[in-house]
């Protein structure tokens, strides 16, 4: 009987880290062409406890997120390292902030290129949280010109081009 329990603890102590924690790291971006502005709007949806660490990780010193200036700021510098755009003349296109929003367990981060009526291929390359989580898959959908075109990243992929 003893052996049981003790076969049984084990099983569950090795099995709580994993039962806590979500099974997968992924992050989901959408490019959109506002026809009515002119922009291209650009959603990040993000685990926060995942962009905690990756900012933690950068920072060397812990983070906790929360809906400040300073919390912005740091996932604005962040973002302009880790998801890069550029024109198909090589042009690096950086976004404008609009804001961000933290539900739970997910943040929402909002940008938008100003004046993207004339764009008709872009280069992306999404290295969102690949640093602290190996695993990570981002997924980029873009909206261009009434078509979708959908990016996949992982931590070792190199940029990818979409024309419209």
């Amino acid at each position: 009987m003893k052996r049981r329990t003790l076969l049984t603890a084990m099983a569950l102590a090795a099995a709580a880290p994993s039962a806590w924690a979500h099974g997968f790291h992924a992050s989901f971006s959408v490019l959109e062409f506002n026809a009515r502005t002119g922009s291209l709007e650009i959603i990040h949806r993000i685990f926060i406890q995942d962009m905690e660490l990756a900012l933690s990780d950068k920072n060397k010193t812990p983070v906790t997120l929360h809906n400040t200036p300073e919390d912005a700021k740091l996932i604005r510098d962040y973002l302009v390292q880790k998801f890069l755009i550029t024109t198909a003349d090589g042009k690096a296109l950086t976004p404008d902030w609009v804001g961000m929003d933290l539900k739970v367990d997910t943040m929402f981060v909002y940008q938008e290129l100003k004046n993207a009526g004339n764009i008709s291929a872009l280069t992306v390359r999404d290295g969102i949280l690949t640093d602290s989580h190996p695993g990570q898959v981002n997924t980029v959908n873009i909206t261009l010109k009434g078509r979708t075109q959908t990016l996949i990243f992982s931590a070792t992929d190199a940029a990818q081009s979409v024309t419209f």
